[in-house]
């Protein structure tokens, strides 16, 4: 079979996803070329994965000049790949996509939704609207919607109005073996700066509006005055860095907050970590919470979209409601004062993060989901 896989300049959760898709497809002995911008991070980590690479310039926010040049280029490329199907991953690739497509004409098209559209903190009433109107007026031009979690696919069926037969949810799956090695904890917490005995809570993320880290900043006060020695690590970068930095400034709580930029070692930065603690406001479904899973680090986290999937409340880790520092704190000062309970969750956590979010259980969904679809094409 081959497959072209469609991506705006993807980052974090979808990247992998695309990746570990791919590399699985030509592992069983499929044929996967992927277009996106040339020099995105994406399109670079294809590359080295020996991936053919088309070039297209599909950006992330809508632009009418951009998407129509998207549009021709994509329609070039599955002209001349004689592809048995097209799958895009995100909104936009699936604008672009189903366009192109309709263009070309007999190829299936496939769309991963990874993450709500509706829900974000950043989309406007009118975009909203505007999504929902494109959604269900080329929704025919799609044989079928993968959504990565059960929320996102109410939000497909729900929202916009798709029909339940079109869509089936597939979780994501990584490869928890990096997980799963026992690390150095003093080396870890070596590198952060961090000594042995303080308690450290903490995550990596996006410093983007959806994933909450100002809650985060705001419980830090109420988490110092419970454990003075406590040292907050928020690992990653983003447009909201300085705001962040100030808002720790205004409380005072700037020395017990870390900094410590990207994080290229994932193992490594979990096994400093005493609890992960994910605040987002946001979230379609967390492979860093599976990650924390997997390291057998307890995971505090906020009940927003597809999250309670990964995490179950009180079996594998501890749900809050999003937009409450007082609530984060409290779930973190649970843990690091019940030893016990955290160690008995986060063993429920690895064991669920190694049987249920496995790859080889993506990958097989996700050809039988283009099994299904081609089968349809060919009656």
């Amino acid at each position: 079979m081959r497959v072209l896989m469609v991506v705006r300049p993807a980052v974090g959760g979808m990247k992998e996803h695309v990746l570990t898709l791919a590399r699985g497809m030509v592992a069983r002995g499929h044929s996967v070329d992927i277009a996106a911008p040339g020099a995105s991070d994406i399109a670079e980590a294809a590359r080295l994965a020996g991936i053919t690479v088309h070039e297209i310039h599909l950006v992330g926010p809508q632009h009418p000049v951009a998407d129509g040049t998207a549009i021709g280029e994509l329609t070039r490329v599955i002209h001349a790949g004689d592809f048995d199907i097209v799958h895009a991953h995100g909104s936009k690739a699936g604008l672009v996509g189903r366009l192109a497509v309709r263009r070309v004409g007999g190829v299936p098209f496939v769309v991963t939704a990874h993450n709500h559209v509706l829900r974000r903190t950043d989309t406007s009433p009118t975009a909203r609207w505007r999504y929902r109107v494109v959604e269900r007026t080329l929704s025919g031009l799609v044989d079928r919607y993968i959504a990565v979690s059960d929320s996102i696919a109410r939000e497909l069926t729900e929202a916009f109005g798709l029909s339940a037969d079109k869509v089936v949810t597939i979780h994501n799956g990584i490869d928890t073996a990096p997980f799963l090695v026992p690390q150095s904890r003093s080396l870890a917490r070596e590198s952060l700066g961090v000594t042995s005995d303080a308690p450290v809570v903490g995550l990596a993320a996006r410093f983007s509006t959806q994933k909450g880290l100002g809650y985060l900043v705001a419980a830090t006060p109420e988490l110092v005055k419970r454990m003075p020695g406590i040292r907050v690590v928020i690992g990653g970068s983003g447009p909201l860095e300085v705001p962040l930095r100030e808002q720790a400034a205004r409380l005072g709580v700037s020395e017990s907050i870390l900094w410590p930029g990207q994080i290229a070692d994932m193992p490594r930065f979990l096994a400093a970590l005493d609890v992960y603690v994910s605040p987002s406001v946001t979230e379609g479904f967390s492979l860093a919470l599976i990650e924390a899973g997997a390291a057998g680090v307890p995971v505090v986290a906020t009940r927003v979209g597809g999250v309670p999937e990964v995490i179950l409340d009180g079996d594998t880790g501890l749900l809050v409601v999003p937009g409450d520092p007082h609530a984060l704190a409290a779930a973190v000062l649970a843990f690091i004062g019940d030893p016990k309970t955290a160690s008995r969750l986060s063993a429920a956590a690895r064991l669920r993060a190694v049987s249920a979010f496995s790859p080889k259980r993506m990958l097989d969904d996700t050809l039988a989901v283009y099994a299904d679809v081609l089968a349809g094409a060919a009656l």
